[in-house]
């Protein structure tokens, strides 16, 4: 019996090694793959914000009013306004070919010669982002802020309509907005646990993380790795001789001098991220300890019970074979009290079912948490089946899903609806002369203008090829279809900037309305639409046709 408790003692000690290995283990990996997501995260953050801002300035290069700065006031409340849309934007401007500035928000240094300033000089060759840098001129001009202020600038060159170059016009991003994205990243439970986010520029220098850090200078492992364009986590030691776990990853994109090109490293220190797994580790050594002193002292009380029992039982065959020796008849044999087999053999079942019962519902956990994972998976898919892969628009299968619900809604609030069949004029003329990458991007921005141009209620789709629908649900009058359409066709006239030209092309529009009291039959409704699109390209293209009234339900 010594032996055996000996023996527990042991097992305990390597089932708690195993489980503390274990432990730590498992914490790592989920420090390390949490800490990866932040980074991926932070990255996506940022090169959403430059790739908007590029976007913004690619726009306000287009407008006329900022092309050619006649009208100063026109053109200073044209960047106001996007400021007002875009907090982040500390600073708007235009200048002319000779870098005089023209026209600025809030009218900050009009008048000023900035044909040295770096973003001016990037600006003359071509849409371009420049780095993170100190305020020169605004800093004295811009309202007083806790932080100094630092900005990112995003510029390109304005040319006239015989291509020359006129000015430049750059939007100044105060650094404002890269503090609070970190911020935003982090929730209350990872700043608790000390998780800080990095943004780290090519030549080391830290531009966003802790404070003793800001604009200094570092070297690790990680930023090494993310430097050249690697993306992942691991442990390494910092700049304080702390060891962290540290996620990385690489903004931007190598050639495209609209984006910048940073080291975002997300980290905490690796005593924090194994805390949780040392307290439980305490916690087993001591439940182990005293399982193991039950167990012993257990089993010596056991081992006094059954000798016990077995000893009177031995004197007891020995008694009734000396009489039977002697000749003399042998007595019975008692039954001897305190030997519970039964009480042992039940005490064994039970462990067996409760272990059986643990077995059970971790298989149950793991079933619910497959079914969970199964139903999400399919419900993305099914997502993916109702929308069109190249313009991201409801495709033919969700418009005829939408077409029955938009016809009861009428039917329910007792206002017409419309349908609007849109096919491109020009088409393909441009997907021949200039390939079919920029067919696609042209049915991309084509679908996209769509989508801007109508409500948020609304609901456009791409039904093949050039073929669009539009779906106007809650309409006051009925010629408010039409009016829509004409606004939509005259938006769509507007040039569209692909990758390698220009173009511009124009839309047939079919318009068929649904009052509350026509039959509810969505392919004849489509059919009236549809023909009356071709009625509008008959006619000689880029026009607006009204189908004629449907077919009225019985009262």
């Amino acid at each position: 019996m010594l032996v055996v408790s000996a023996a527990v003692v042991l097992t305990m000690l390597l089932h708690l090694a195993l489980v503390s290995h274990f432990a730590h283990q498992q914490a790592r990996k989920e420090a390390q793959l949490r800490l990866q997501q932040l980074s991926w995260q932070m990255r996506d953050s940022l090169n959403r914000v430059i790739g908007n801002a590029a976007a913004n300035v690619k726009l306000l290069s287009e407008l006329p009013q900022i092309r050619s700065v006649h009208d100063v006031d026109a053109t200073r409340n044209a960047l106001e306004s996007l400021q007002r849309s875009v907090p982040e934007y500390a600073w708007i401007g235009v200048t002319d070919a000779n870098g005089r500035l023209m026209a600025s928000t809030g009218r900050l240094l009009e008048g000023a010669q900035v044909d040295a300033r770096p973003w001016f000089q990037a600006g003359r060759n071509g849409l371009h982002a420049s780095d993170y840098h100190p305020a020169v001129m605004l800093g004295k001009l811009l309202p007083k802020s806790p932080d100094p202020w630092r900005f990112v600038d995003v510029s390109a060159p304005l040319k006239n309509d015989k291509g020359e170059f006129v000015g430049v016009v750059g939007v100044h991003m105060s650094w404002q907005w890269v503090r609070k994205r970190a911020a935003d990243l982090l929730t209350p439970a990872l700043r608790e646990y000390g998780a800080e986010v990095l943004v780290v520029r090519d030549d080391g220098m830290v531009l966003l993380g802790p404070e003793k850090l800001i604009e200094t200078r570092i070297d690790t492992p990680s930023l090494r790795l993310a430097a050249k364009g690697e993306t992942g986590s691991m442990s390494e030691t910092g700049p304080d001789g702390k060891v962290y776990f540290t996620g990385y990853s690489r903004t931007g994109a190598d050639g495209d001098p609209a984006s910048l090109r940073w080291s975002i490293l997300v980290r905490h220190s690796e005593d924090t991220a194994l805390a949780g797994a040392r307290v439980l580790e305490r916690r087993m050594i001591w439940l182990s300890v005293l399982m193991a002193a039950v167990l012993a002292g257990s089993a010596v009380l056991l081992a006094r019970r059954l000798t016990r029992p077995m000893d009177a039982l031995s004197n007891a065959i020995e008694l009734a074979a000396h009489e039977t020796d002697a000749g003399r008849p042998a007595p019975a044999i008692p039954v001897v009290a305190g030997f519970h087999e039964a009480q042992v053999l039940s005490q064994a079942m039970r462990e067996l079912v409760r272990s059986e019962e643990a077995h059970r519902q971790a298989l149950e956990t793991m079933n619910l948490q497959l079914e969970s994972t199964v139903a999400l998976r399919t419900a993305e898919l099914q997502a993916l089946l109702l929308r069109d892969v190249l313009t991201g628009l409801p495709n033919r299968r969700a418009l005829m899903e939408t077409l029955p619900d938009a016809m009861e809604r009428s039917a329910r609030s007792g206002k017409p609806c419309a349908l609007l069949f849109l096919d491109m004029d020009g088409f393909k003329t441009v997907n021949d002369t200039h390939g079919h990458e920029e067919g696609d991007e042209l049915l991309r921005q084509f679908g996209s203008r769509i989508a801007e141009a109508v409500r948020r209620t609304d609901t456009v789709a791409r039904l093949a090829g050039d073929e669009f629908v539009v779906i106007l649900e809650n309409l006051a009058h009925l010629g408010d279809a039409e009016d829509k359409a004409q606004s939509l066709l005259a938006s769509l006239r507007q040039p569209y900037a692909l990758k390698n030209a220009t173009v511009s092309v124009g839309a047939s529009v079919g318009v068929a309305l649904h009052l509350p009291g026509d039959a509810a039959d969505l392919e004849a409704w489509l059919a009236r639409a549809d023909q009356a699109m071709y009625v509008a390209k008959r006619g000689g293209k880029n026009a607006v046709a009204l189908a004629p009234p449907a077919q009225r339900t019985a009262a």
